[in-house]
């Protein structure tokens, strides 16, 4: 479990969003352990629709990470605020969030937890991936379904894939299944599966078949639907086998349905400020306010947001921290360089001594034979 915070990285000017590990979380080093090695991984995927790691670190004894911050809502807020996504949008995401698993893929990097909530959407319409590895280790133990539970079974019950639910061993294919789930969800308006606890969610994904989309809502094109069942298949291998195929098949859906159309502008742009009514979203600030305190919630509506004296008060932590941490590593480069320098002078008379001819002394003589 962790806190996030808003901040500002002030060399850069820009702000940043910073993860704190909680205490009861960073006491278990197997946990701060696998936070530290799985965000270092997740750190290595530069990719446009993937949230960047910019930092990892420790500073007197708080674990945290320093992260790309979006300024937009997630999936989630766009189902409850503008209600289920079109065709043109659905296959907007499907190649964004299918492309940054292809990057992953390509360097071995599982995400385990690919959800409504963990797909930003920037104002340019730009889908980002959040979390990559982290849900491994941030995960919260809870009752209601709608949370990761921390366990052998690693992800979110209403998204994760049969082979996840039973803890076996998952591959690029189980963040696949995940991504027909969450689409299944942002078309139809209700996730493919539900239960009244994890367990019983955790089982429909391994024995039950999910409702046609066609009983949902009727204008739905038949590529589009047919893309979301394969996502969906029980059995990995009857599954699109890799990001790419999946992308292809995309590509293909795009130029039956929309042949010629711009893509200049994505059909999930949007505009910061104003309301849902006026067909815009809340800041994104807002938003992040409200992703960080969902994330930080255990029980009891813990705070509805992070305030400003606390985002104020973390940033001048870390900035301090910081600016401690530059002033001893100079202090110990300057010492250093000292060192090096006397030892250089120290060499260089010893070597100029030694090539010096020995004097004759003018007190003693040797006798002559």
């Amino acid at each position: 479990m962790a806190d996030v915070y808003l901040a500002e990285q002030a060399s850069l000017s820009r702000a940043v969003a910073v993860k704190v590990l909680r205490q009861e979380t960073a006491a278990r080093p197997n946990a701060v352990l696998r936070f530290t090695q799985e965000a270092r991984a997740a750190a290595g995927l530069v990719h446009g629709n993937i949230v960047q790691i910019h930092e990892v670190d420790c500073i007197d004894g708080h674990h945290f990470l320093a992260a790309e911050y979006v300024a937009g809502p997630t999936l989630r807020t766009w189902l409850q605020e503008r209600g289920p996504l079109d065709a043109r949008q659905a296959l907007a995401v499907l190649a964004q969030v299918g492309s940054a698993l292809d990057r992953a893929a390509g360097q071995g990097v599982v995400h385990r937890d690919i959800k409504p909530e963990n797909l930003l959407v920037t104002p340019a319409g730009e889908v980002k991936v959040a979390d990559f590895g982290l849900a491994r280790v941030l995960s919260a133990a809870a009752d209601g379904p709608e949370l990761t539970q921390d366990g052998t079974a690693l992800g979110t019950p209403l998204y994760m894939s049969p082979e996840q639910a039973e803890g076996r061993s998952i591959d690029t294919r189980s963040d696949l299944y995940s991504l027909g789930a969450t689409l299944y969800h942002l078309l139809a308006g209700r996730p493919p599966f539900g239960g009244s606890t994890s367990v019983a969610v955790a089982l429909a994904h391994l024995q039950e078949a999910p409702r046609s989309l066609d009983q949902h809502r009727d204008d739905l094109p038949p590529i589009l639907t047919t893309i979301v069942l394969r996502l969906l298949a029980k059995s990995p291998a009857d599954r699109y086998q890799s990001p790419a195929e999946l992308l292809h098949a995309v590509e293909l859906a795009e130029e039956e349905l929309f042949p010629g159309f711009p893509r200049q502008k994505s059909p999930l742009a949007w505009s910061d400020g104003g309301s849902p009514a006026d067909g815009r979203f809340r800041t994104g600030v807002e938003d992040f306010r409200a992703r960080s305190s969902h994330d930080g919630t255990r029980s009891h509506g813990r705070r509805a947001h992070t305030t400003t004296n606390e985002v104020r008060t973390a940033t001048l932590r870390l900035q301090s921290a910081m600016e401690r941490e530059r002033y001893e590593a100079d202090a110990s480069r300057r010492a250093w360089m000292t060192l090096a320098m006397a030892t250089a002078v120290a060499l260089g008379v010893g070597f100029a001594l030694g090539r010096s001819p020995p004097r004759r002394s003018r007190l003693f003589r040797l006798p002559s034979r």
